[in-house]
């Protein structure tokens, strides 16, 4: 493959991307805000979610661990900045030296979005693709069908799969 070094390091990074957000996902997430009750400091983790505003009492000893994971929440959001820069410059340089190479990189970025998707979602979005799949008359080869029930069940990335299938039926060189 024609610039192979640019596409391995554009797959390079959005798996560091995707490791990241991984690890992000599973940190608290808000800011703490502290309150004095009778004298007393008493500290809350607090988000907004669905426009309303949660907060979750932080027992004394568990407040360093939650500062600590708000600290690396922030480090990884500088890292993924970091990193979505440099993939938007290799994309860049990439869209003027070899468009079908552009091409590949579209296709794995829109590959990390579905490996990023949360489990709770995958079957759903697996039920709106068969009722479309249903719609047109176009069924989907057991093959394909099998990589999607692994990657909803998360014992296959999407990206893997994908570019298989794309590979399959020469629609592009991987």
């Amino acid at each position: 493959m024609k610039y192979k070094e640019l596409y391995d390091e554009y797959n390079d990074l959005l798996s560091q991307k995707d490791g990241y957000l991984r690890t992000a996902s599973s940190l608290k997430d808000g800011y703490i805000s502290t309150k004095t009750i009778s004298g007393k400091r008493y500290s809350y983790l607090q988000k907004r979610v669905d426009g309303k505003l949660n907060s979750e009492y932080i027992r004394e000893d568990a407040l360093p661990q939650v500062k600590s994971e708000l600290q690396r929440r922030v480090e990884i959001g500088t890292a993924v900045d970091r990193i979505e820069e440099q993939l938007n410059r290799l994309e860049t340089a990439v869209k003027v030296l070899d468009k079908a190479l552009h091409h590949k990189l579209v296709v794995l970025r829109r590959c990390s979005v579905m490996d990023m998707m949360p489990m709770s979602m995958r079957k759903r979005s697996l039920e709106f693709g068969n009722a479309m799949t249903a719609l047109e008359g176009i069924p989907a080869s057991g093959d394909t069908e099998t990589m999607l029930s692994l990657w909803a069940a998360g014992q296959q990335s999407f990206r893997d799969g994908y570019l298989q299938t794309l590979s399959k039926y020469h629609l592009i060189e991987v």
